[in-house]
């Protein structure tokens, strides 16, 4: 029987509650005979749930999510208990690098995941701490049966910190039966709309972009909706003041949000950190034209003019120009609309991305 182990160092509710990480889950489940899922609880309690081949093991919060790097040798347990032959982590260090020890005494086969540039920053950092940090994050990738890179561009980083062991690129991808109302035109709005989904932390800059909408407006009838909340949207609203046409949206369902951005004229990420966020593909996937910033792994899915227009990260003036060239050019907008919509439905569909991922995981030994 095929029973593999998915560690998350993230909280979730119950698995009778939808979400879109439960779709994932789902999709992965297809080729097991057992699927198991260790990650944290909403609350300070263990809890165990199943539904079909799908079981989730929850850990107690401890409020932070470091916590799981000690909480999650409870894998030990479930290991034993369901006779786990097959461990994917998504992270190589908060659960992965217990899982690596794990994987190594059993021979069980792993496979680690990378998502974002934190550990990248951690690899190249100096200080005592990170170096310690970067030598069990290696540990992780140089004992992993597999480490999962989400592009071209994100293996080249893994490459040159002399990480190249047994790396296999699995995209993120895009649902398009949810994403499934593409923009039949790239005419603008009489009031150009301008959209963005993602948490309100610092990473994702969307200070840079709220001032890049206000001085714009001087100039053009702009709105700027924000869809995510978070722990700076009391200080977004404080640089909105008296501005209008700016909206924040707290987070909403994924089919709530579709209707917002087929409305939309331009999609922008203007990240200063990021790893490859499924938004962006979301957002071709419904023939958005989009800007995003240059950092990350994000140039091995976009390429300049081309499916996208890539900005300098922290960047005003870079932002301002790149919607300034997506109003102005009418042809350059509906290009790279079409081709970000071709790559979005073809190469991250979510069908052709999970069938790779399935395979990648059955077949590790």
């Amino acid at each position: 029987m095929k029973r593999l182990l998915h560690i998350s160092p993230n909280e979730f509710p119950k698995l009778s509650v939808n979400h879109a990480t439960k779709k994932i889950w789902c999709e992965l489940a297809k080729d097991f005979d057992q699927y198991h899922i260790l990650a944290r609880s909403k609350d300070n309690r263990f809890h165990t749930y199943k539904e079909g081949n799908i079981f989730l093991h929850l850990v107690p919060n401890l409020s932070k999510s470091r916590s799981f790097f000690f909480t999650s040798l409870y894998m030990i347990k479930i290991i034993r208990k369901y006779n786990i032959n097959t461990i994917l982590s998504q992270c190589p260090l908060v659960g992965g690098f217990i899982a690596t020890l794990i994987s190594k005494a059993t021979k069980i086969p792993l496979m680690v995941e990378i998502h974002g540039m934190e550990y990248f920053r951690v690899l190249d950092s100096n200080k005592v701490y990170n170096r310690i940090i970067a030598k069990m994050i290696r540990y992780s990738f140089a004992n992993a049966k597999k480490v999962r890179s989400l592009s071209k561009k994100m293996t080249d980083m893994l490459i040159e910190r002399n990480v190249e062991a047994n790396i296999v690129e699995i995209p993120n991808r895009v649902n398009c039966k949810l994403f499934n109302k593409p923009k039949c035109n790239n005419s603008l709005n009489q009031r150009i709309k301008v959209v963005s989904v993602g948490r309100f932390v610092w990473e994702k800059a969307y200070d840079i972009a709220i001032k890049a909408i206000i001085e714009l407006q001087q100039k053009y009838d702009l709105e700027l909706t924000l869809i995510g909340g978070g722990p700076l949207l009391d200080e977004y609203k404080k640089l909105v003041k008296d501005h209008k046409n700016i909206n924040f949206v707290t987070w909403v369902p994924q089919e709530k949000f579709v209707p917002i951005l087929n409305q939309s004229d331009i999609y922008i990420q203007p990240s200063i950190s990021e790893g490859m966020p499924r938004t962006i593909l979301e957002a071709m996937a419904l023939r958005l034209p989009v800007i995003v910033s240059d950092v990350g792994a994000i140039s091995g899915i976009i390429n300049n003019k081309i499916n996208g227009l890539l900005i300098e990260p922290g960047k005003i003036e870079s932002l301002i120009e790149a919607i300034e060239e997506l109003i102005s050019n009418p042809q350059l907008r509906k290009d790279i609309a079409n081709n970000g919509y071709e790559n979005a439905t073809t190469k991250y569909e979510w069908n052709v991305v999970f069938e790779k991922y399935r395979s990648e995981l059955i077949n590790m030994k």
